[in-house]
C-alpha cells in the first residue's frame, strides 16, 4: 500500500539559495544521470551580485555543486524596464528603491533565472541530454547538456523572437520537443506571464535550433494570451492556456503528421468558474487520469487585468474528456453539476492558495504544492504577525487530501513551492522565497523583518 510521507521524512538539503540568497527560487528540476540538477532564478536583478545558475547534487557524496552560471553582460535598456506583473503592489517609496537598485552600474547577469528542465534525445542527440530554458532579457534561450557538466546554447535568443523572455513546459512525445513561450521583453516593460505570441512550437531536432508553430495563436481564441503549461499523457500533448477574459482553456493534440497540428478543447471556460479560473498552472499524470492545477498566478489577484482575487482549484480529466471537480466551488457547468470530490473548497480550504503551482507523482502517491500569500496580506492587517507559507498535500487516491507540509516549513516567506521531482533517493521538493519582497512591503510599517533568504531545497523518503 502506498504510503503518504510526512513532515518528519523530510529534511532540508539546500538552503540560503545554495549559497546565493538572491536566488529566490528553485524554477526548475530533473534528475539526469544519477544528480538532481536545480535551475535557479532571480527575483530581481540587479547587478553581478544577482546571478542565477544550474546546480547539480550529488546523492553518494550528499554534496552540491554549481555546473552553470549566467553569463555577464552589459547592460542595456532591457535590464532596467519594470515588472509590470510586481510594480503595482509596491509603494512609491519600495518603488523608489527598485528604481535606484535598477539603474546601477555595470554588467549584469544575462539570464535571470531557468524557467524549465527536460530529457530529451533529439534527432542529432548522441544520446538523452539535458534540456534547459532560460529568463533572458535579451530573448529566452535554450540550453543542452549531453553530459550534465557543459552547456551550450542551441537556437537563436528568443528563437523567433528576441521579446519572448522564456520558454515553459518543455515536454517530449514521439521524438518532439514541445515548448511554449513565456513572458515578453521590450525596451518599455517587462511580463513575465504574458507571451507575444500565445503559442506552442515543435522540434525533432532542438540541438540544431530548428523549431516550428506546432498551433496557431491562441488555439484560434484571441483571448488565449498564453500558453502556460505543456504535459504529455494518454498519448497526446495537452495544453492549458491562461484566459483573462473567460478563463483557462485545455487542449489536445496527438500530434500526426507534420506541425502545426490538430488541436482539441477538452476544457472551456475555466471549466465553468471563468476567469477566477484565469490559467493552469501545472499538470500530471496518475493512475491513469490527468490532474489539472489552476488559479490565479502573483498574489491572488492579477493587476495587469483586474482578475480576482481568487483561490486555487483542482480538476481530474480522464482519457476520454470527462472530468471531475477535485478541489474547488461547487457549480453547474455544461458538463453538469460538479462538486468537490475531496469536500475541499477553492484553494483546498485556505482562500490565500491562489495557485496550485506544481504536481508530482512519487511511490504511487500524488502532491501538490501550492502558492500561498498570507504573508503579504499580514503586512497589511499587523506587520507584527506574519503567518502564511507553502504547503505540501498527498493522495492515494486522487480524491482524498492531507497536508504534509504546511506554513513554508517554518518560514512564512517561503511562499510556494515551485517545483517536485521524483528521483531514487527520495521526493525533491523545491521552494520559492520571498523575503525581500515582504521586507520591501513593509519597511515603512515594520523596517525590523527579517526572514530567512533564498530557496530551499528537501528531500522525503
Amino acid at each position: 500500500m502506498s504510503h503518504i510521507l510526512e513532515a518528519k521524512d523530510f529534511h532540508v538539503i539546500a538552503r540560503d539559495g545554495l549559497g546565493r540568497i538572491a536566488n529566490s527560487t528553485a524554477h526548475a528540476m530533473a534528475f539526469f544521470r544519477g544528480a538532481l540538477y536545480v535551475g535557479t532564478s532571480v527575483g530581481n536583478v540587479s547587478g553581478a551580485d544577482d546571478t542565477p545558475g544550474i546546480f547539480r547534487y550529488d546523492p553518494q557524496a550528499d554534496k552540491w555543486s554549481s555546473v552553470y552560471e549566467s553569463p555577464l553582460i552589459e547592460r542595456t535598456v532591457r535590464a532596467d524596464v519594470p515588472d509590470i506583473n510586481v510594480i503595482k503592489h509596491f509603494t512609491a517609496d519600495a518603488q523608489s528603491m527598485l528604481s535606484r537598485r535598477r539603474t546601477e552600474n555595470g554588467p549584469v547577469p544575462r539570464d535571470t533565472g531557468f524557467r524549465s528542465m527536460c530529457i530529451f534525445q533529439g534527432s542529432t542527440d548522441p544520446w538523452p541530454a539535458l534540456y534547459v530554458t532560460t529568463m533572458s532579457r535579451t530573448g529566452g534561450l535554450i540550453l543542452r547538456s549531453i553530459d550534465g557538466e557543459k552547456f551550450e546554447q542551441v537556437g537563436e535568443d528568443g528563437l523567433v523572437n528576441k521579446d519572448i523572455y522564456s520558454f515553459r513546459g518543455l515536454t517530449a512525445l514521439r521524438g518532439r520537443l514541445f515548448a511554449s513561450p513565456a513572458g515578453t521583453v521590450t525596451d518599455q516593460h517587462l511580463d513575465r506571464n504574458l507571451a507575444p505570441d500565445g503559442c506552442v512550437y515543435v522540434s525533432d531536432d532542438p540541438a540544431k535550433g530548428n523549431w516550428v508553430r506546432a498551433s496557431e495563436s491562441g488555439f484560434g481564441d484571441p483571448d488565449n494570451e498564453a500558453v502556460y503549461c505543456l504535459y504529455t499523457a494518454h498519448d497526446r500533448v495537452y495544453a492549458g492556456t491562461a484566459n483573462p477574459e473567460r478563463g483557462f482553456q485545455l487542449w489536445q493534440t496527438f500530434a500526426e503528421g507534420d506541425p502545426p497540428f490538430t488541436w482539441e478543447p477538452v476544457i472551456l471556460d475555466g471549466g465553468g468558474a471563468f476567469n477566477h479560473n484565469m490559467a493552469v498552472a501545472t499538470m500530471v499524470e496518475f493512475n491513469g487520469d490527468l490532474y489539472v492545477g489552476s488559479g490565479i498566478t502573483g498574489l491572488g489577484y492579477d493587476t495587469v487585468h483586474d482578475v480576482g482575487p481568487a483561490s486555487a482549484e483542482l480538476i481530474r480529466l480522464r482519457p476520454d474528456g470527462s472530468w471531475d471537480l477535485i478541489a474547488g466551488q461547487p457549480r453547474f457547468t455544461p458538463a453538469g453539476l460538479k462538486v468537490p470530490l475531496s469536500l475541499l473548497g477553492p484553494g483546498l480550504g485556505d482562500f490565500y492558495n491562489s495557485v496550485i503551482w506544481v504536481l508530482g507523482v512519487h511511490d504511487g502517491v500524488i502532491y501538490l504544492g501550492t502558492h500561498q500569500w498570507e504573508a503579504i496580506r499580514c503586512l497589511q492587517v499587523d506587520p507584527n504577525k506574519i503567518v502564511g507559507g507553502y504547503q505540501l498535500w498527498g493522495s492515494t487516491d486522487g480524491e482524498k487530501w492531507v497536508p504534509v507540509l504546511e506554513d513554508g516549513n517554518g518560514n512564512p516567506a517561503q511562499l510556494g513551492i515551485r517545483t517536485l521531482t521524483s528521483t531514487p533517493f527520495g521526493f525533491c521538493v523545491g521552494t520559492h522565497n520571498h523575503s525581500r519582497l515582504i521586507q520591501l512591503l513593509g519597511r515603512r510599517r515594520k523596517p525590523d523583518i527579517n526572514f530567512e533568504y533564498g530557496l530551499q531545497v528537501l528531500v522525503g523518503h
